[in-house]
């Protein structure tokens, strides 16, 4: 870690105080000269640190950059890469997957994605310094089957990581949608990568797109499209409480509590909704999720069982 990522953590550490100069010269063994230039190395990436003759450094405010030494100061043993911009975290986590061995819950955050994506194929509109945009990798803890169950973890940490950092609380439309009232502010796309000669799975990438405060959209996702519009949400925080709370919950996915918590914030449960089934487009009452994660729809003459498509409420 550079210099002035640990001083920047000895910053947040303790946001009240004067660091003083020669305190750092001698817990980092390094010269004043040194200790200055990293000071001044923050104060270009944006942060407001006040000299004081005599007494040290103060630290008057934080930016709301992505920042890695940030993000590492709430999960520390974390690696974590920060790109201002990249085509998607999720295809970055591939790439990165194919050239070395990377380290379970490594996470790639970005402030913005070219090429952002969702599920089947659409894109998800991920503009500059609105939004967060991360991938965590996974290791395959347990069988195929439980990818389903990794994706609904996926959205209840990132349910309790806005509820623990702001006062919005979110429902999730199953089976990866996030909503606050009739918009969907969050995204989630998990994908696994294999070993085609032993037909294992090697690794699991979770990507999660969130609208923080995102006030406009391309039009076609303009009736749909939200934000938590809340300013004074701390990206750098919200990423490592995700993180958290997901690393919490893959160690337990198939604990009740997982799928309490899921319904808990179920948009869907009670509503009439319309879906596609062998490709014939239907209609029927969401009335649970089951244990494995699967949507139980009632239609007028059976129940039947969804793992997986798009659904969509017909009356909000």
């Amino acid at each position: 870690m550079k210099l002035k990522q640990k001083i920047l953590m000895d910053f947040l550490a303790n946001p009240s105080q004067t660091l003083s100069g020669q305190q750092l010269c001698e817990k980092y063994a390094v010269s004043r000269t040194a200790v200055w230039k990293a000071i001044q190395s923050l104060k270009q990436d944006g942060y407001e640190i006040e000299a004081t003759p005599h007494a040290g450094y103060h630290f008057i405010k934080d930016i709301d950059a992505l920042d890695a030494a940030r993000i590492q100061y709430y999960i520390p043993d974390v690696p974590v890469i920060v790109f201002d911009s990249i085509d998607s975290t999720n295809n970055y986590a591939k790439r990165l997957l194919m050239e070395k061995e990377v380290q379970e819950g490594t996470m790639i955050v970005a402030n913005q994605q070219t090429a952002g994506r969702g599920r089947q194929g659409h894109s998800f509109y991920s503009p500059a310094d609105t939004g967060l945009y991360l991938s965590i990798i996974l290791r395959p803890y347990a069988l195929t089957q439980n990818v389903l169950k990794i994706t609904l973890a996926a959205a209840v940490a990132t349910c309790e990581a806005i509820e623990e950092i702001s006062s919005v609380s979110c429902q999730i439309k199953w089976v990866n949608d996030l909503f606050v009232g009739h918009q969907k502010v969050c995204g989630i796309l998990t994908e696994a990568t294999a070993n085609f000669e032993t037909q294992q799975i090697e690794s699991i990438i979770v990507g999660i797109g969130i609208n923080c405060k995102t006030m406009t959209f391309p039009e076609e996702i303009t009736h749909i499209a939200g934000s938590l519009n809340v300013d004074t949400i701390d990206r750098n925080h919200l990423s490592a409480l995700i993180w958290q709370h997901l690393m919490k919950w893959i160690q337990h996915l198939n604990d009740k509590k997982l799928m309490d918590a899921y319904r808990s914030r179920s948009l869907l449960i009670g509503k009439t909704i319309t879906y596609t089934w062998q490709n014939e487009t239907r209609t029927g009452i969401a009335i649970d999720i089951n244990e494995d994660g699967q949507l139980v729809v009632q239609t007028k003459d059976q129940i039947q069982i969804l793992h997986s498509g798009e659904v969509s409420i017909q009356k909000w």
